[in-house]
C-alpha cells in the first residue's frame, strides 16, 4: 500500500476515559433531538436528555492541551482554530499555556458564543464549519472536536478539504465512528446531533477523498465507555 492510502494517525490524548463512564445507554428520543437541535440553552445547559446538561469548563482542557502543544510542535506565537468551538473552552486553555498566540474559534450557531467567557469571547465567530477565514497554509494548529460529525457528508467532506488547506496536516480532528454493527445501533440510539457516523473503514475512504492527512480520533461507544451488550 502506498503512503498515499495509508489512514490518517489515529491520537488518543486521553480525553474520552471509558472507566468513567456507566455501562449502559440512555437513548435518546425523537423529541430529545428536536430540542437538541435547537443548539440553544436547551441543549448546551439545559436537562441532560436534550444534551450537555450543563455544559461547564471543568478545567480538564488544561491536561490535554500540553499534550497537543507537545504533539504538533505548536510554537508560542502559533495561530490556533477551533472548529466547532463552542464555548471556547479548549481555545481558553491555549490562551492560558500560549498567551502569545493567535487564536480564532468558529461555531456554526449562536447560543455558546454569546454567552463565552469575556477573556475568549473575542477570538470567537460564527460561521460555517467549512469556511474557514484563514489564508492557505496560515494555521499552526486546528482541532475539530466532536464537531464536523454533525454535519451532512458532503459538508463533512468541504470541511476536511478547508482544515487541510489552511493547515496542511497539522490538525486533530475526532469523528463519530463504529467497529461493528451493535456499535453502530448503540451510537445511533444514543447520539442527539451526530449525522454523519460511520465505519471507520469508511471514514478511511472519506479521508482518502478529501486528502485528510491530520490525525484523527475515532469516537466509538467503546471508548465512550458503552457496552456492546447495552
Amino acid at each position: 500500500m502506498s503512503g498515499d492510502n495509508l489512514p490518517p494517525a489515529e491520537l488518543d490524548i486521553g480525553y474520552f476515559r471509558a472507566d468513567e463512564r456507566r455501562g449502559e445507554i440512555t437513548p435518546r428520543s425523537i423529541e430529545n433531538k428536536l430540542v437538541a437541535w435547537q443548539l440553544d440553552q436547551n441543549y448546551y445547559d439545559g436537562a441532560r436528555e436534550n444534551g450537555y446538561g450543563g455544559f461547564r469548563d471543568d478545567g480538564r482542557w488544561l491536561d490535554h492541551v500540553p499534550k497537543l502543544i507537545h504533539h504538533f510542535s505548536i510554537p508560542e506565537n502559533g495561530t490556533i482554530v477551533d472548529l466547532g468551538c463552542k464555548k471556547g473552552f479548549i481555545l481558553k486553555a491555549f490562551k492560558a499555556l500560549l498567551p502569545q498566540g493567535r487564536f480564532i474559534g468558529i461555531e456554526n450557531h449562536p447560543y455558546p458564543i454569546g454567552i463565552a467567557d469575556d477573556n475568549i469571547k473575542q477570538h470567537l465567530t460564527q460561521g460555517d464549519l467549512f469556511e474557514i477565514p484563514c489564508e492557505d497554509n496560515s494555521v499552526d494548529f486546528l482541532i475539530a472536536f466532536s464537531s464536523i460529525y454533525m454535519q451532512s457528508l458532503g459538508d463533512v467532506v468541504k470541511s476536511l478539504k478547508e482544515i487541510m488547506r489552511v493547515a496542511a496536516g497539522r490538525s486533530y480532528i475526532t469523528v463519530g465512528a463504529f467497529r461493528n454493527e451493535a456499535e453502530r445501533e448503540i451510537f445511533q440510539r444514543w447520539t442527539l446531533l451526530g449525522t454523519t457516523i460511520l465505519s471507520i473503514e469508511d471514514w478511511h475512504a472519506v479521508f482518502r477523498h478529501a486528502g485528510y492527512t491530520g490525525s484523527v480520533f475515532y469516537t466509538t461507544p467503546a471508548a465512550l465507555g458503552f457496552s456492546s451488550s447495552a
